[in-house]
């Protein structure tokens, strides 16, 4: 239980750490000049994968390489079935705006799939891992590209405009590498003593904990009528832990796992992402296929996470 208290605490102060982040990180954005879109895909979703990145850092110098694999694995789960799920439930129906936002459905699958290719030896090596930050690099390059807001960009902002936001994103980056440490060293205790493989413990414990500023995003913008950041968000989300979180995990230290499990859940993965990515493209997402997307999660603890933990 104490382990578990552990557990908790850490996870309450990178949701809270990583929503002050996301704040900051927003405002900074905005008094750039930054599309809502922009926002969503690059700034609120790398924000949001904080609690994945950090986890990811402090868990491959810990040698915990299975607990990130499926930390991000759970996270992009949960991200388009969960969060995509309550958030179309709330919404009732949500239509999807913006040209750039389907035009880059395609290459977003191939971000996901990216890392089932690399990994299904069994392992995620250093080059491995470089091939997977240079790859979120060109397909941010990329996106920049078809944003086209460079000449909407503000080309001076006063440190009496940004100061107090960049204090916050230091306190809370600090935060955030204490708390996982702490949430990494709990999860690996708790894993043992119930004699759990550390890739189920990441999968849904941890996986579970990390994606509430995801959730807590969605929300606020459905809410307010901001889909498109809710969306960019999620997307993000997604090719953000797919490449940048586990390549520089695999480089710091590579990433030897077991391929059945593996398998299963990055396929299970795969296709939840594929799935999500038919709702969006037909522009529009009702709260009965909201309830399907959570129907899936259901299914995927059910199926691939038992399976996983009796093998």
């Amino acid at each position: 239980m104490f382990q578990f208290g552990i557990a908790a605490l850490s996870l309450v102060i990178i949701m809270f750490s990583a929503s002050y982040i996301i704040t900051a990180a927003s405002d900074y954005a905005k008094k750039t000049g930054v599309s809502d879109y922009l926002i969503g895909f690059l700034v609120l979703s790398i924000g949001t994968s904080l609690p994945e990145l950090t986890t990811a850092f402090v868990a491959s110098f810990s040698g915990a390489g299975n607990l990130v694999l499926g930390d991000v694995l759970g996270a992009n789960i949960i991200d388009v079935t969960i969060v995509l799920g309550i958030m179309s439930i709330v919404g009732k129906k949500i239509f999807v705006h913006g040209k750039i936002l389907t035009e880059t459905l395609f290459t977003v699958m191939i971000m996901v799939i990216l890392p089932f290719i690399l990994g299904f030896d069994g392992l995620l090596s250093r080059r491995d891992g470089i091939i997977l930050v240079v790859s979120f690099l060109v397909y941010i390059i990329s996106l920049l590209k078809k944003e086209g807001k460079f000449g909407e960009l503000k080309k001076q902002l006063h440190w009496k405009d940004i100061w107090q936001d960049m204090f916050i994103i230091t306190g809370c980056v600090i935060a955030l590498l204490l708390s996982a440490n702490w949430l990494i060293h709990a999860a690996r205790n708790i894993a043992y003593m119930m004699d759990i493989p550390e890739f189920i413990v990441g999968l849904v414990l941890v996986a579970v904990g990390t994606t509430v500023p995801e959730l807590t995003v969605e929300l606020k913008s459905v809410i307010s009528g901001s889909t498109g950041i809710a969306f960019g968000d999620i997307l993000g989300s997604v090719v953000t832990n797919s490449s940048l979180v586990l390549g520089i995990a695999a480089i710091l230290n590579p990433i030897s796992f077991e391929r059945s499990g593996f398998i299963n859940s990055a396929s299970f993965m795969i296709t939840a992402v594929f799935i999500s990515l038919l709702f969006i493209k037909k522009k529009e997402i009702t709260w009965q296929e909201g309830i399907g997307l959570l129907m899936i999660y259901i299914t995927f603890i059910l199926t691939v996470g038992i399976a996983d933990y009796i093998t």
